[in-house]
């Protein structure tokens, strides 16, 4: 009994190298391919939250799904749901920290997109919410926070990554603006022009090491404000309209800033080589 016992655990091993192995073969393969020869450098912060129990690498991953979906299906309100997609998003991060670790281009991809997908749900939770009329403005300052958060981990991301994984990291990042846009129409007047102001900033950070398209983002980022601004007066949303305008004047200072600061370094070079000259 015993040796038909070890030789049932010998053979389920056996099968179980056999079906794993090609998914690791194929992993490694997919690093060379897309050149992610620097992906064991790549990192981001600590995160809040922890992985879940199954890791994206794990061919039971879809475990992980079921129980998000059955989490989902005990939340009665929009609120819950919210949450329960924020808390989600956490987890997905989390995993995504991991991943970088064992430079698994797929496992990245999948906590990429589980990080995008839950929070951009989250945001439609909240307008959900909103419809039904209860006050929402706490979960809104929630939702936001968390994915500042967020934010400021991937920007570390994308300045270290490079080829597919740096182009998911950007992709997730302008899902996460699409979201953030949504939740800040639910914020206290006060902290939406901060926040206004804050994403511009973002923008400019994100474009800081060319000077050349730092200027077309900003110009870009002042000429949607202005028409947000505009659409805002004639909606007749006067808190929205007073933080894009102020928000405007304050990049319009930072983009004559900027040009004058181009200005200067083009002159500098021309005087010394004058005095070469000389």
């Amino acid at each position: 009994m015993r040796k038909l016992f070890i030789f049932l655990l010998g053979v389920s091993l056996t099968s179980a190298v056999v079906v794993l192995s090609p998914v690791t073969v194929f992993a490694n393969h997919q690093e060379d391919v897309l050149g992610v020869t620097s992906a064991p450098a790549l990192s981001i912060p600590p995160t809040a939250e922890g992985p879940g129990l199954v890791l994206p690498n794990s061919p039971l991953y879809f475990l992980d799904y079921l129980k998000q979906d059955f989490r989902l299906l005990l939340a009665f309100t929009p609120e819950q749901k919210a949450r329960i997609h924020n808390a989600v998003a956490g987890e997905r991060l989390a995993e995504l920290r991991l991943m970088l670790v064992k430079s698994d281009v797929s496992g990245i991809r999948t906590a990429l997109q589980g990080v995008s997908d839950n929070l951009k749900a989250a945001s439609m939770d909240l307008t959900d919410a909103k419809l039904t009329g209860r006050n929402v403005t706490l979960l809104a300052e929630e939702l936001n926070t968390s994915i500042k958060e967020k934010q400021q981990s991937l920007s570390i991301l994308e300045a270290q990554a490079t080829g597919e994984i740096k182009a998911q990291v950007v992709a997730t990042e302008e899902a996460l603006k699409l979201a953030k846009a949504q939740v800040e129409e639910d914020l206290p007047s006060d902290l939406l022009m901060n926040e206004t102001i804050d994403d511009l900033n973002r923008q400019i950070g994100q474009n800081i090491n060319s000077a050349s398209l730092s200027a077309v983002g900003i110009n870009r980022a002042i000429e949607v404000l202005t028409r947000l601004a505009s659409e805002a007066a004639v909606n007749n949303q006067p808190a929205r309209e007073a933080a894009l305008i102020h928000a405007i004047d304050v990049k319009n200072l930072v983009s004559e800033f900027q040009k004058a600061s181009v200005n200067l370094q083009k002159e500098v070079p021309a005087t010394t080589t004058a005095k070469s000259a000389k």
